[in-house]
C-alpha cells in the first residue's frame, strides 16, 4: 500500500520517474533507427558535416550526394544534432555507436516536455487523478519511449508543438502575462515548424481557435506575429544554408513528386485507433468529440483535429508522419474520458466495462513497451559495422546485400567508405572482379553477408571467387524482427547478417 499512497501523495514526480525510467531503458536498448528518414536523412548527414564541413567544394549544402533538386529540408534539427557531436567529440568520443548514447539520451530529455506540460494541462484543467492517469499515459505508453529516443523530425517537432499549444491555451485564461503566453506559445511552435515543416498543418488552426475561445483578437495577432518572425527567421537562416530565401520551403514545394506509399484518406484513423488499442481506443478517441471538451479544449483539439485532417488528404501515407500528435491525442483523450464521466454519461455508469476496457489497455501496453523499449532497429545493419570500427585490420571490405537490398549505414564503421566494396544484385560479385573493383590476388579481409537461411551458399560463392572465409562476428535480428519472423515467416525476415574474415 505503501507505492500506491506516495503515488497518489507525489503524482508528478511518480509520472516523471516513470517517465526517466523507461526513457533511460531506451537510451542503453533501444538502439539503431527505425526507418532512412532517423538516420541517413538526419545522423548520417550531421556526421558527414562533423567530418568534412557543412558544404561543398561549390558552396552547397552537403547532403546526401548534392541531390540536383536541392536540399527539401530546414537544416535546424541537422545542426543540433551536429551541435551534440561536436560536444562528444570534445571529450574524444570518435565513434558514432558510442556518440549515439548520448544522442539518445539528449532526445529522451526532449521527450520529457510533453511529460511535463501535458501533466501541466491536465492538472489545470481537471483534476488530480485526471492528471495523473494522463501523466502516466504520457510517460509509459508503448511508443513513447521508443519514439522519444529517435531522431525522427516528426516527433522532435511534437515535442515543442505541445508546449506551444499548452501556452497558446494557457494565454486565453489568464488576465496578467497573457502577452508572454502567446509569445512563448509562437516561438515554440515556430521551432516544430522550422524542425518539421508538416507541423504547420497542425499549428495553422492555433490563431482560429483562440479567436473563438473568446474573441480575444490580440492574443491571437500576438501569437500570429511571433509565429511570423520564427518563419521569417528560418527563411533568413536558409539563405546562408541553402542559398536562397527560404530555400527548404521553395525546394519542398517545387519538387512535389508522386507518392512513394500513397493510401486511403483514412488511413491515419485506423492507425491512430490501432496505437491507442481498439477497443479501448474506440471509446478513447470517441470521448474526445463532446461538445463541452470541443468549447473548452479548442485551441488542443483544433490542432489535432486539422492536422490529421489536413495528411488525410494528402496522398503520401506513411505512419510516422502521426509521430507529431500522438501526444495531444493522448491528452485530448484523457480529457474526453473525464468529461464523460463527470457529466454521468452511460460509460460514466458502466464501471465494469471501463475497468475491463482500461485493464485490457494496460496488459497489451505493458507487452508492447516490452517489445519496443527494448527493441535495437536494423540491429542486424549496425553490429556487423560496430563490429569492423573495432578492428584494426578492417581497411577493405565486402558488403554482400544481393540477397536483400538495403541501405547501408557505412558511418557506423567507417566515415571514409571509399574501401568498401557492395554488391546489390545477384551476379555484381562477378562484375565486380571483371572491372577490377575486386581482385581474387588481394581479396578484401572482411565480408559482411546480409542473408537469414543462405549463408553457406554465399561462403561457397566466396570461396570459388576470392579465397577462404570463417564466421567471425553474427548481426543477430531486432526483437521486432524476430517476432515478426516467428508470427508469420513468409513474409517476414529476420533481418540477420554475417561478418567473415579471409583465411590467410
Amino acid at each position: 500500500m505503501k507505492a500506491p499512497q506516495f503515488i497518489l501523495r507525489h503524482q508528478f514526480v511518480s509520472v516523471l520517474v516513470v517517465a526517466i525510467v523507461l526513457r533511460l531503458l531506451a537510451v542503453l536498448f533501444a538502439q539503431g533507427y527505425m526507418a532512412h528518414d532517423d538516420h541517413f536523412e538526419t545522423v548520417e548527414i550531421a556526421w558527414s558535416w562533423h567530418q568534412e564541413g557543412m558544404f561543398l567544394e561549390d558552396g552547397t549544402l552537403r547532403w546526401e550526394g548534392k541531390p540536383d533538386y536541392g536540399v527539401l529540408r530546414s537544416a535546424v534539427y541537422n545542426m543540433f544534432n551536429l551541435g551534440l557531436m561536436k560536444a562528444t567529440a570534445w571529450f574524444g568520443i570518435e565513434q558514432l555507436n558510442a556518440h549515439m548514447f548520448f544522442n539518445r539520451l539528449v532526445h529522451a530529455l526532449l521527450s520529457l516536455l510533453p511529460v511535463i506540460f501535458g501533466y501541466r494541462y491536465l492538472k489545470e484543467e481537471t483534476d488530480e487523478r485526471t492528471a495523473l492517469t494522463g501523466g502516466l499515459l504520457l510517460a509509459g505508453h508503448f511508443l513513447m519511449p521508443y519514439l522519444g529516443v529517435r531522431n525522427l523530425t516528426e516527433m522532435v517537432a511534437g515535442n515543442l508543438l505541445l508546449p506551444g499549444l499548452y501556452y497558446a491555451h494557457r494565454s486565453l485564461k489568464t488576465i496578467s502575462n497573457t502577452s508572454r503566453d502567446a509569445v512563448v506559445a509562437g516561438v515554440l511552435c515556430g521551432f516544430a515548424i522550422m524542425i518539421r515543416y508538416q507541423a504547420a498543418a497542425a499549428v495553422v488552426a492555433v490563431p482560429v481557435a483562440m479567436f473563438l475561445t473568446n474573441r480575444r483578437w490580440k492574443i491571437s495577432l500576438v501569437f500570429c506575429t511571433t509565429l511570423a518572425a520564427m518563419i521569417l527567421f528560418q527563411a533568413c537562416l536558409d539563405t546562408y544554408t541553402h542559398g536562397y530565401f527560404w530555400g527548404s520551403f521553395r525546394n519542398m514545394v517545387g519538387n512535389l513528386g508522386e507518392p512513394t506509399i500513397p493510401g486511403p484518406w483514412y488511413r491515419y484513423i485506423l492507425l491512430l485507433l490501432g496505437i491507442m488499442i481498439p477497443p479501448f481506443s474506440l471509446v478513447f478517441v470517441g470521448s474526445i468529440f463532446r461538445m463541452k471538451v470541443l468549447k473548452r479544449h479548442l485551441v488542443l483539439i483544433a490542432a489535432l483535429v486539422s492536422f490529421v485532417v489536413i495528411h488525410s488528404f494528402i496522398a503520401e501515407k506513411q505512419e510516422r508522419f502521426m509521430a507529431t500528435i500522438l501526444p495531444l491525442l493522448m491528452i485530448a483523450g484523457t480529457v474526453g474520458m473525464y468529461e464523460s464521466v463527470r457529466q454521468n454519461s452511460w460509460f460514466a455508469n458502466a464501471k465494469k466495462l471501463r475497468f475491463g476496457l482500461w485493464t485490457w489497455f494496460v496488459v497489451i501496453n505493458v507487452i508492447g513497451l516490452a517489445v519496443f523499449t527494448f527493441n535495437f532497429g536494423k540491429r542486424g545493419a549496425i553490429e556487423p559495422m560496430v563490429y569492423l570500427s573495432q578492428q584494426p585490420d578492417a581497411d577493405r571490405i565486402l558488403i554482400d546485400a544481393t540477397e536483400r537490398r538495403l541501405f547501408i549505414p557505412y558511418s557506423y564503421w567507417n566515415y571514409d567508405r571509399s574501401g568498401a566494396v557492395a554488391l546489390f544484385q545477384t551476379g555484381d560479385l562477378d562484375s565486380a572482379i571483371l572491372s577490377g573493383k575486386l581482385s581474387p590476388a588481394n581479396p578484401p579481409r572482411y565480408a559482411v553477408i546480409f542473408t537469414d537461411n543462405n549463408l553457406e551458399l554465399h561462403l561457397e560463392q566466396l570461396q570459388q571467387r576470392l579465397g577462404k572465409y570463417e564466421i567471425v562476428f553474427h548481426g543477430e535480428p531486432s526483437l521486432v524482427d524476430a517476432l515478426a519472423n516467428k508470427l508469420n515467416p513468409k513474409y517476414n525476415r529476420r533481418n540477420e547478417s554475417w561478418v567473415v574474415r579471409l583465411v590467410e
